[in-house]
């Protein structure tokens, strides 16, 4: 037989592997003409429990570690605490505002490291929301921070920190610590001269090598009581997210917050969107307007009686003249100009004297409002009025502003026929109370109309108007 000539009835690579046949769950792998055999894991025997166990440690240690971080997070909040009580005191006194402001600084340095440090632990995002004074004075500060619910939260939060979680850190510092000092007593009373009492633990003295020997079965008791650690650390950390988590309320007061401030924002850049175009129509196109009729007229003027173009300048003058008048009426629509001139109680005066009917004003002093709330009232009002007069047939109407801090009131009230009440009551709304119902509505503002057959009516615009 020549050299690389195959045996008949072997294969191809050798004499078959005499042994243990190959389990059939096996699963081959060939590099380099090599074959390695490996077991499916899950049909090792005690693979599952193996596993099991090993994470259960895993979590352990991990859950040791976080409980252990609270014993020296505990100890600042107990630091922070004895600040807070002397800050209170000194304020008492009247010069303990900056020790106030850095003691709350503080806090939100130490309540933000634990945001994060429970959010690595939760493996979910633990949010912070502070208020902050757009006034830079320490007593402005002090006091946005006192008023801020999330202060408070966080002092409750460093009371539990300073009491739990120290507890918790010591217990289970005290429990690792002495599981290593019961498990390694053999090797010290091995290496301590013979004869000498070991205390591996408060109360445990070891004066023979059984109790030696014995010793280190109360260490491992207390490494199966740390196994039951992640759930105590789970629930610290659960906790302590919750509190330091904004509370809902507030969550949903910053968002109306938000909001409104956005609204006005909006309101705001709307107003003045208003009385750019208003400006724009009244000094740009109405004035080109203007001359082009007076340059008409001068050609009016400057033709022969008898010339053939002149027949077409007076239509062309009369036409521009409709077309300023209809300007002048957009021009009011969009944004009065009155109300740049004079105000709200300016105008409104104004519209009590051209009503048709005897119209009283009784008006407080208003002061600067938003030009978009300026606008909406005096619209509602004016409509309202409209309304009055067109509708009710009264012999007298009452238009009364009221101020507030926060709010703008107008009523308007007439003694004519009434019934809008139950017109209204009926669905049957037309344009011009609809229209102000839009206006209210836009404000997140109220609008109420009190009409009973035979009268009086009374229309009520609320807006509001604390920006």
């Amino acid at each position: 037989m020549t050299v690389g000539q195959r045996v008949p009835g072997q294969p191809p690579h050798g004499p078959a592997r005499v042994g243990r046949p190959r389990p059939p769950d096996a699963v081959r792998f060939r590099r380099r003409h090599r074959v390695r055999v490996r077991r499916c894991p899950e049909r090792q025997t005690g693979g599952v429990i193996t596993t099991g166990f090993r994470q259960q440690v895993r979590l352990a240690r991990r859950a040791t570690g976080t409980l252990l971080a609270g014993l020296l997070v505990g100890l600042f909040a107990l630091l922070l605490l004895v600040a807070w009580v002397l800050a209170a005191a000194l304020s008492v006194l009247g010069v303990g505002l900056p020790l106030l402001l850095a003691v709350s600084t503080a806090t939100r340095r130490l309540t933000g490291w634990e945001r994060r440090r429970l959010g690595r632990v939760l493996d979910r995002l633990v949010p912070q929301r502070y208020r902050e004074s757009p006034d830079a004075t320490v007593l402005a500060r002090v006091r946005t921070r006192l008023g801020d619910s999330a202060t408070w939260r966080d002092v409750g939060w460093l009371l539990v920190a300073a009491t739990v979680g120290l507890l918790l850190g010591a217990a289970v510092a005290y429990l690792a610590l002495s599981a290593v000092n019961a498990i390694s007593t053999p090797l010290w009373w091995w290496l301590l001269a013979p004869g000498d009492p070991v205390t591996p633990l408060p109360g445990v003295a070891v004066t023979s090598w059984p109790r030696a020997v014995a010793t280190p079965a109360i260490g491992l008791a207390y490494l199966a009581i740390l196994l039951f650690s992640p759930r105590v650390g789970e629930l610290y950390a659960a906790w302590g997210a919750r509190v330091l988590a904004p509370a809902r309320s507030a969550s949903l007061a910053e968002r109306v917050d938000y909001l409104s401030r956005t609204r006005a924002e909006v309101l705001e850049a709307h107003g003045t969107e208003l009385r750019r175009i208003e400006r724009d129509l009244h000094d740009g196109l109405q004035a080109k307007l203007v001359n082009v009729s007076v340059y008409l007229g001068l050609l009016d003027q400057a033709l022969e009686a008898e010339h053939p173009v002149r027949k077409f300048a007076e239509p062309a003058r009369n036409q521009i003249q409709a077309a300023l008048v209809e300007l002048r009426a957009v021009v009011r629509s969009i944004y009065p100009p009155i109300l740049s001139d004079r105000g709200l109680v300016g105008a409104l005066r104004s519209l009590a004297d051209d009503c048709a009917v005897p119209c009283e004003l009784v008006a407080d002093d208003v002061g600067d409002l938003p030009a978009a709330v300026e606008s909406s009232a005096y619209f509602g009002a004016s409509e309202a009025v409209t309304n009055a007069v067109r509708h009710a047939r009264p012999t007298l109407v009452r238009i009364i502003v009221r101020r507030s801090p926060d709010t703008l009131v107008i009523r308007v009230v007439d003694n004519g026929s009434g019934g809008l009440t139950d017109v209204l009551r009926d669905g049957a709304t037309g344009t011009g109370i609809a229209g102000i119902r839009t206006r209210m509505r836009a404000f997140d503002g109220t609008f109420t109309v009190v009409s009973p057959v035979g009268g009086p009516t009374e229309v009520r615009m609320e807006l509001p108007c604390g920006w």
